[in-house]
């Protein structure tokens, strides 16, 4: 392919190191799996094209020649590679979030953690999407169906909501509880509603839109 691929895994490696990415946090942003990011910084894999064309688009300040052919500098400036996104796509958090603020994750610092996605027309106006880690809202969500959020600053009793709690996202049927966010899932038999005190949230957002692939 016209270039040396031990040097161009050492630049992807410079790369992870300039942006304090992980292989898992690589692999995220790039959509693709962490064991094909470890297969090929390991050279047990081949570096195709279809893999560089990924970290280009994830990263718009890249020096494509640079990543290649190691010529001129990595990128122009000392902004990280990351801060500049394309005004037409929206993130699609990673699944791993574990702690609060979701603000971080599609308006902050953590952004560079989540996929840039194609903004879906028929939920334009939406904030990030997350794919659903579980069953606990089946029948009506499934494991695997992508959601839309926007964030809101009135909850409609009775709807679907993703809380952002300082123990993680919760995405139920919320209701008001006095000092507390009642969460109710729609299999209430097999996953018992819970309480969430108010001043263990820090943002709500509401349920715009959903995708599921059959």
């Amino acid at each position: 392919m016209g270039y040396d691929e031990n040097q161009i895994r050492e630049r992807i490696m410079e790369l992870m190191h300039r942006e304090g990415l992980s292989q898992t946090d690589l692999a995220m942003k790039i959509g693709t799996g962490q064991p094909t990011v470890s297969d090929i910084l390991r050279g047990r894999r081949t570096i195709q094209n279809k893999f560089i064309g990924r970290i280009i688009n994830a990263f718009p300040q890249l020096n494509r020649e640079w990543l290649l052919f190691g010529e001129g500098t990595m990128c122009d400036g000392d902004v990280s590679l990351s801060e500049v996104l394309h005004e037409d796509t929206r993130p699609r958090l990673p699944k791993s979030i574990s702690g609060g603020h979701l603000t971080d994750y599609y308006d902050g610092d953590k952004r560079y953690l989540c996929q840039e996605q194609d903004i879906v027309a028929q939920f334009s106006d939406y904030d990030f999407s997350m794919i659903l880690k579980d069953s606990h809202m089946s029948p009506k969500y499934e494991r695997g169906d992508e959601l839309f959020f926007r964030k809101v600053t009135i909850i409609e009793w009775g709807n679907d909501y993703l809380l952002d709690t300082s123990e993680g996202p919760k995405f139920k049927k919320v209701y008001d509880a006095n000092d507390c966010y009642r969460c109710v899932s729609y299999n209430t038999k097999e996953f018992p509603e819970f309480q969430v005190p108010k001043n263990m949230v820090f943002g709500y957002y509401k349920l715009v839109g959903v995708l599921r692939i059959l």
